[in-house]
């Protein structure tokens, strides 16, 4: 959150550190905001709301991307392409959760 704009209008430039934690904030949160996601979408039998929950679902796979891109840590890269192969795979068979549900927790846990 951006408290001031400076004089000449710009916004105040944060640390290294500072941006570094932003990141991991969003990366984590994203991924919780996966998992919790992904188990409404489980518990739906609406298809309206399942279309709702899986756009969520693209979007927190897309901010845990690029989170994971600027940090620029090769773990949490190779997480986030695990995630999105075994989010592939739940979309082809929704049985197939327990894997998704398994990389969510650890790359909760990794930052």
């Amino acid at each position: 959150m951006v408290d001031r704009i400076n004089s000449d209008g710009n916004l105040p430039s944060i640390s290294p550190h500072q941006q570094k934690k932003t990141y991991e904030s969003e990366y984590t949160h994203a991924a919780d905001l996966f998992q919790r996601t992904l188990n409404e979408y489980s518990k739906s039998d609406n298809l309206f709301q399942k279309a709702e929950f899986k756009k969520v679902m693209d979007t927190a796979l897309y901010v845990l991307k690029e989170a994971a891109s600027e940090l620029k840590r090769k773990d949490l890269l190779a997480q986030s392409k695990q995630i999105e192969q075994d989010y592939q795979a739940f979309q082809a068979d929704p049985t197939q959760v327990s894997a998704l549900n398994t990389d969510l927790d650890k790359t909760k846990k990794s930052v």
